[in-house]
């Protein structure tokens, strides 16, 4: 990392654990917030250890300060494995986490993952070959759903020939671990600090500006599920569906037509999620904001919300 770069991380209030004095300009970062993992960061260990010794490859942690043991799992990682970046702060939500990381990220491409889930490493890579060569503005693979509990595998539908087609389904499994996004294109942008539903009005905000997407159907990603640690269990945490609701739903109608089903699906998704887990107080604010969107004029609106229903209800819903 340049003297420069630490140098904004001491002005940024970051605190700088561990740094790979020999990084450069890479082609890809990948930054990926952690808290609260002690004694469950094997995932994380696993593809930290296929990228470290590839030199295209930055890898960002960031911890957002929760617990000592945490923080000495995480050391320990990164004395084994010295080509990453382990950044700590206090952020309380993954959002304000996720900005620490792009704010000091050199790659020309952008991914974000989670630390409780598995990438493939291989087909990632081979994934970041394709845009190298397409030069899109956002690239979106495949992923598959892996149910702790059950066992289950479920793998996301392929992509059609059809751009609006495509989008709605990213609106309905909108993982921001399948998205690899041009750094250029996120200028200017940042995470809400949510601790849910960040991702979401993330990704919303960077499909309204990209011009140029591209649709691959490498498997990249298996994201969990089941687990007692997500997020759907947290009620407090579900209270941050109100604004990310609010903020989504402003989106419908802006830019090109094609997207206007991708917002008002996306939105629908979080009114589903908030009126099927969520505590009376946020169903009610959904509610009072769905009133004042006017998506309840919109003949789609019913069609998207009784399908989503019907999705969440078969326990599909991520």
């Amino acid at each position: 990392m340049s003297r420069g770069n630490i140098e904004l991380l001491e002005k940024l209030s970051i605190r700088i654990i561990y740094v790979n004095p020999n990084a450069s300009h890479k082609v890809v970062s990948i930054i990926c917030p952690v808290r609260n993992m002690s004694g469950r960061l094997q995932k994380l260990e696993k593809w930290i250890q296929e990228l470290s010794e590839n030199p295209q490859v930055e890898v960002i942690i960031v911890h957002d300060f929760s617990d000592d043991s945490t923080e000495a799992e995480l050391k320990s990682i990164c004395k084994k494995y010295q080509s990453i970046i382990f950044i700590q702060g206090s952020y309380g939500n993954p959002g304000s986490a996720r900005n620490a990381g792009l704010k000091i990220c050199t790659g020309k491409w952008i991914s974000f993952w989670d630390c409780d889930d598995q990438p493939d490493t291989d087909e990632f890579l081979g994934l970041i070959e394709q845009v190298e060569e397409m030069n899109p503005e956002i690239g979106f693979g495949r992923y598959r759903i892996l149910n702790e509990n059950s066992g289950l595998v479920t793998e996301a539908p392929f992509w059609t020939s059809a751009k609006e087609k495509n989008l709605n389904i990213i609106a309905v499994n909108p993982g921001i671990w399948r998205i690899i996004f041009l750094k250029e294109l996120l200028d200017g942008m940042f995470f809400k600090p949510l601790r849910m539903a960040e991702d979401q009005i993330f990704i919303s905000e960077a499909i309204v500006k990209a011009t140029e997407l591209k649709f691959f159907d490498n498997i990249i990603y298996t994201y969990f599920t089941g687990s007692k640690h997500h997020l759907t269990k947290d009620s407090k945490a579900l209270q941050d569906l109100l604004p990310a609701f609010n903020q989504t739903s402003k989106l419908i109608g802006v830019g090109e037509s094609e997207k206007e089903l991708f917002h008002q699906t996306m939105a629908t998704r979080q009114l589903v999620s908030g009126l099927k887990f969520g505590t009376f107080r946020t169903r009610v604010g959904l509610i009072k904001i769905l009133g004042r969107s006017g998506m309840l004029l919109r003949l789609v609106f019913l069609k998207t919300i009784i399908s989503l229903f019907t999705r969440t209800r078969r326990g599909n819903n991520e």
